[in-house]
């Protein structure tokens, strides 16, 4: 139980400490196109040599490739942080974020305002194997989504430490 509790208030702390972190602008990112990576990325290769021009694409585009099904592609809801995909869509950093000029986490209460209740979270996610990750025996169905979902950085399968669920945390 203590370790628990110890995991629950690092992650907390540690989620907290990065969301006050350097990150673009509200605005920033509203101009952003799914191929314009070099915004934020100028230091790095992003994509792979001989990936198609994603200059002008949007979601979708990316999806076409990355999507559930859609071949082989690295699946692109496992390399791109929350917050890039929510741009992607259209919302806008305001919508989660309160205040713009004092950066924090976003409370597990704004997730589901536009995501549903945890509690049919869990029934859409019933027949996901070898666990239901939305209805598990430490946390039932109100575990933080900030657990594993993280708007700023790459989502983490808060599981694996100790199972070996294979979940994909988008």
């Amino acid at each position: 139980m203590r370790t628990s509790l110890f995991r629950k208030t690092a992650f907390l702390f540690l989620a907290a400490a990065f969301a006050v972190s350097a990150r673009p602008t509200c605005v920033q990112m509203a101009k952003v196109k799914a191929g314009d990576c070099a915004a934020c990325h100028k230091d790095k290769q992003v994509l792979p040599a001989g990936h198609v021009p994603t200059r002008a694409m949007t979601y979708d585009g990316c999806v076409a490739c990355h999507g559930a099904g859609a071949g082989k592609a690295a699946p692109l809801r496992t390399r791109i942080p929350g917050s890039h995909l929510h741009s992607l869509r259209g919302i806008r950093c305001i919508q989660c974020h309160d205040d713009l000029k004092k950066p924090a986490a976003v409370s597990m209460l704004k997730c589901v305002e536009c995501h549903g209740d945890t509690k049919a979270l869990a029934a859409k996610t019933a027949a996901v194997k070898p666990r239901n990750p939305h209805d598990n025996r430490h946390y039932g169905t109100e575990a933080d989504c900030n657990i594993c979902h993280h708007q700023h950085a790459k989502s983490t399968n808060f599981c694996l430490p100790c199972h070996p669920f294979k979940f994909i945390v988008p």
